[in-house]
């Protein structure tokens, strides 16, 4: 093998014969794995309620009026929590995090002078029928509230974003130029003293500027002093100061005078509206509803996002203008629409799997891809999927039998050589092209049910015609998928 090699052509080295030792099976692989996710029997697939985040209930025969209310609550991703009232009673109440397991209700449409959510109380939503709460969005006031409390950086960042706020709306209240046409940014954020010499420049094409600095001498040779103009302007009322910020293009302005402490503010937020900081425990309230080894898909409520993006903002509001001040923190990144959540051997087994997401012929990158624990991994997207594609890693080039038992048979002949056109054999199973009393050692072409015959008759071709290259393409064992699709 020193030899130099030929000009043409690639020297191969071919055996006649050899030895080899048989690994025991290292347990179940990606297939198996994956392929049990979608299936229940390796053959039947689940059902699509089953891939539902929701909690299993087997519902009586005939339901009453109440039964059927918490069942149809249940169906959407809630549970029944015990609850105590601020009166002391104990009840329950349904409760549920952002994730959904069909699209959440609509909320009844603001009214003009609709406000954020203050409060944790407001965001309750009473079923009188039945007596009882449903305090999904009630959690999630607490839950952006609570977040926001323990961050002290954010804590920080949102009192000197309305702290720069407010003073850039008194100072535009108090400004003599009409608000939203010549004001700038900087008018509203650099000191008095500088306002004031722009304004001496400026006016009158410099002539106030040349008539003061002519005068300045004389008069301070005289002892003469300037004093203050006794004029005041009337004071402001908080009602002038929350009709001016309600005012076109003020916003913009008032946003761009709070520069980068907005952007911490915003940027934090952003994070919330991406669910990274909420424990696991808000986004699946009960164990149950995610089992060992399962997949399951969700929509995402907006407006359970909204209402703890509410909270989060609710820390420090000293009176009307602050809340009118936190609409400007509140155009932030997108909200994720749907979510995929895998419980599995996979996740820490295959970190490296490709995931693919579709809506239609396109591909959707997922906003957000996150691991809980060892074996949980989230995957929130920006619109609603309809297909989703678990692969296994990129690898060099393999032989052998797929983790299911089955190998992919592929095109012998004509433009399509080497396309897979169905799995091999059905049913599943390769014991019976395994050499008599010899366990994982397959049988060629020996007694019995040999393996090359049986591939020959698949491909509708004689033995003889079936080629060792022929051979060598069925037993090439590619990455495996596993692909999720959803017709609404």
């Amino acid at each position: 093998m020193t030899a130099p090699a030929p000009a043409e052509g690639v020297r191969l080295v071919s055996l006649t014969s050899w030895t080899f030792t048989t690994e025991p099976d290292s347990g179940i692989g990606f297939g198996d794995l994956a392929q049990h996710l979608a299936t229940t029997d390796g053959v039947t697939p689940r059902d699509t309620e089953e891939l539902r985040l929701r909690l299993p209930v087997t519902a009586p025969a005939d339901p009453s009026a109440p039964q059927r209310e918490a069942l149809d609550r249940m169906a959407g991703g809630a549970v029944a929590l015990p609850q105590r009232l601020e009166t002391g009673e104990r009840t329950i109440a349904f409760h549920r995090g952002p994730l959904t397991a069909r699209p959440a209700r609509e909320l009844p449409p603001p009214g003009p002078d609709a406000v954020r959510l203050e409060s944790s109380g407001e965001a309750l939503i009473y079923l009188e029928k039945y007596g009882v709460f449903d305090t999904a969005y009630g959690g999630a006031f607490t839950a952006g509230r609570l977040l926001a409390l323990s961050d002290a950086e954010f804590r920080a960042g949102l009192l000197e974003f309305r702290s720069a706020a407010r003073s850039a709306v008194r100072r535009l209240a108090s400004h003599p130029q009409p608000a939203g046409t010549v004001v700038t940014a900087r008018q509203l954020t650099a000191p008095l003293a500088f306002e004031a010499f722009d304004h001496l420049l400026l006016d009158e094409d410099a002539t106030r500027f040349t008539r003061a600095v002519d005068r300045a001498g004389p008069q301070l040779r005289a002892g003469l002093r300037r004093t203050a103009s006794t004029s005041a302007r009337p004071p402001c009322t908080a009602a002038d100061l929350r009709a001016l910020v309600g005012q076109p293009g003020i916003a913009n302005l008032l946003a761009q005078a709070a520069g980068d402490r907005l952007s911490t503010v915003t940027g934090w937020l952003d994070r919330l509206r991406r669910l990274e900081m909420l424990g696991f425990e808000h986004l699946v309230p009960d164990s149950r509803m995610l089992p060992e080894e399962s997949i399951r898909f969700a929509y995402v409520d907006p407006e359970w996002v909204r209402a703890a993006v509410d909270g989060a903002l609710s820390v420090g509001v000293g009176h009307a203008l602050d809340a009118d001040l936190n609409n400007l923190a509140t155009s932030g990144g997108p909200v994720p629409a749907c979510a995929v959540l895998i419980r599995s051997a996979l996740v820490p087994q295959w970190p490296q799997a490709v995931i693919t997401a579709y809506r239609g012929a396109g591909v959707v990158e997922p906003l957000r891809s996150a691991v809980y624990g060892t074996d949980i991994r989230l995957l929130l997207y920006p619109q609603v999927i309809d297909r989703f594609e678990l692969c296994e890693p990129p690898r060099g080039i393999c032989f052998g039998i797929g983790d299911v038992g089955t190998i992919e048979l592929r095109e012998i002949s004509g433009d399509r050589i080497g396309y897979p056109k169905g799995e091999f054999p059905q049913p599943a199973g390769f014991s019976r092209f395994l050499r008599p009393g010899d366990a994982d050692v397959l049988n060629a072409y020996g007694d019995g049910d040999a393996l090359v015959p049986a591939l020959a008759d698949a491909h509708g071709v004689e033995v003889e015609e079936f080629s060792s290259a022929y051979f060598a393409l069925q037993m090439i064992n590619a990455p495996q998928a596993q692909t999720f699709s959803y017709r609404p």
